[in-house]
């Protein structure tokens, strides 16, 4: 069966990773990553921060993200730099992503150098949170920088990882399912104008729908295995806040960016 591996961070393995990476598993998720005390107070706080648009106003969200800004590099770091002061105003030090999430790495990988992702003097997004709202989804989809960000330095990583934060769940709705399929080019056939893929791609796949997620879980897993979130009927948006992972095995660095 093709069924995540699930536990607290202190019983999370270095070789849960190798299996994600290699698709022998479909996620990583991490019970109770932040508290609920948490996820409350930084929820409160996401609400009162204006939010920006993406796909054509269909979704909010605070933070840029370099996929949509593919051939765009100095409106994407420009956008960084800007919306540091909206991340220092949501969580403090005690709840800050970057250094939580980092950590976790930091103590399974600790031959490696960790850190967000820069390119020359730009740095780059660390994360970006995502509010769903009743009515919202994101279609069938796959998250490859090496293929969609060859304009960045990042497109030379190894792997690719992506990290869910979840801050706030639906009362119904808003399922993870990811597809036993893995990417290829020849798939970009089935993608469609504005974002996602039809769902022929993944008629013939197994795949895993994980509906039992918390506020303060994090699931982690190998974004180039389509992926999708089922759309939200509960009228509680649905909260999230997302990083990537890039590992240069070479160099002996991992890097976090959105």
């Amino acid at each position: 069966m093709w069924i995540p591996k699930q536990g607290h961070v202190n019983e999370i393995k270095r070789v849960d990773f190798q299996s994600l990476i290699q698709g022998k598993i479909p996620a990583i998720i991490i019970k109770n990553f932040y508290k609920k005390s948490q996820c409350i107070e930084i929820s409160l706080k996401i609400n009162s921060i204006q939010k920006s648009r993406f796909q054509k106003n269909k979704l909010d969200h605070i933070g840029p993200f370099l996929m949509a800004h593919t051939t765009r590099k100095k409106e994407y770091f420009d956008s960084a730099r800007k919306d540091k002061k909206k991340r220092q105003m949501i969580f403090s030090t005690e709840t800050e992503p970057t250094a939580k999430i980092f950590s976790l790495f930091q103590k399974l990988f600790s031959e490696y150098m960790i850190s967000t992702a820069k390119e020359s003097k730009n740095e780059y997004s660390p994360y970006i949170i995502r509010i769903h709202k009743k009515g919202k989804f994101i279609p069938i989809h796959k998250d490859n920088v090496k293929y969609e960000g060859k304009e960045y330095e990042l497109s030379k990583i190894d792997s690719q990882l992506s990290c869910i934060l979840h801050l706030q769940e639906s009362e119904k709705g808003g399922e993870l399912v990811i597809y036993d399929k893995n990417w290829r080019k020849e798939d970009e056939r089935f993608r469609k104008i504005d974002f996602g893929y039809y769902p022929k791609i993944i008629s013939k796949s197994n795949f895993c729908r994980i509906s039992n997620l918390k506020a303060g879980d994090l699931v982690i897993i190998n974004p180039n295995y389509f992926h999708q979130v089922t759309k939200i009927e509960g009228e509680s948006p649905r909260i999230s806040l997302g990083m990537f992972v890039g590992i240069f095995k070479k160099q002996q660095q991992i890097v976090g960016w959105a």
